[in-house]
């Protein structure tokens, strides 16, 4: 059965994006056993989920497309494959910011194709940015998960976000919000966001700065250094809630 790929982005900066695919791909390993890829396609944000990690990579999805245009025999995925102690694989666009203009939008599809038939899910960090490689990695999802946080300014661009979606010809039905800092203090409710944005909200993750921020500065995800928290707690549920409900993938 071919992966189940899960993209996911917020059209602003500094709300968890990258924390939240990191630690619930962990969660998917961990909690339900399945295999899992994790792709960092946030090309402005080099080298930030390899940090939540603790890796260094020395290959990139870059590599691969050269690779795959040079041999015509195929190529070796598990070459381009960082295996973390968590047993998530790991694949980053590029390593460096010079690499970026040479990851060809056309080939993302064959990046995703090379990495399908091994694993049961593949997460991925989409970045904030609706640019020509986003667009080709966001045509490979089959649920797309926007991070949103309970403030004006994300609501506002999250809606600007879901038009630019739909104006891609990509199904609202796609698309699902994941609310974090939800129990933020002068926040907006959750109902208010629910009334303001035309998408489900299937996950609503608190606010733990302190254990983020330990588990962060170690290298260790949130789920493994803390997994009795509250938001360790939420993303575990969010985990166990994808692999429950096989009608939120979009075939």
């Amino acid at each position: 059965m071919p992966a189940k790929t899960i993209v996911i982005f917020s059209t602003k900066g500094g709300v968890g994006k990258t924390l939240l695919a990191t630690n619930l791909a962990v969660s998917l390993v961990k909690d339900q056993a399945r295999r899992v890829c994790l792709v960092d396609m946030d090309l402005q944000g080099l080298g930030d989920m390899a940090r939540m990690l603790y890796l260094n990579p020395q290959k990139a999805a870059v590599d691969m497309v050269a690779s795959m245009k040079d041999r015509k025999e195929g190529v070796k995925i598990s070459d381009f494959l960082t295996h973390s102690s968590l047993d998530v694989d790991f694949l980053p666009g590029v390593l460096r910011p010079q690499q970026s203009p040479h990851l060809d939008p056309d080939s993302i599809k064959d990046v995703f194709g090379a990495l399908n038939k091994d694993y049961d899910y593949i997460i991925v960090d989409a970045g904030s940015h609706f640019s020509s490689v986003f667009v080709a990695t966001i045509n490979q999802a089959n649920l797309i998960l926007l991070v949103v946080t309970p403030d004006i300014l994300s609501i506002y661009q999250t809606k600007w976000a879901l038009d630019t979606l739909q104006f891609l010809h990509l199904p609202l039905s796609m698309a699902k919000i994941i609310l974090n800092r939800a129990e933020s203090a002068a926040s907006i409710s959750w109902q208010e966001v629910r009334t303001s944005l035309p998408c489900d909200i299937i996950a609503q993750i608190p606010s733990e700065g302190k254990a983020v921020g330990i588990a962060v500065n170690q290298g260790i995800p949130v789920v493994i250094d803390s997994p009795r928290t509250k938001i360790s707690l939420a993303i575990a549920k969010l985990a166990e809630q994808l692999s429950s409900q096989p009608k939120l993938f979009i075939e």
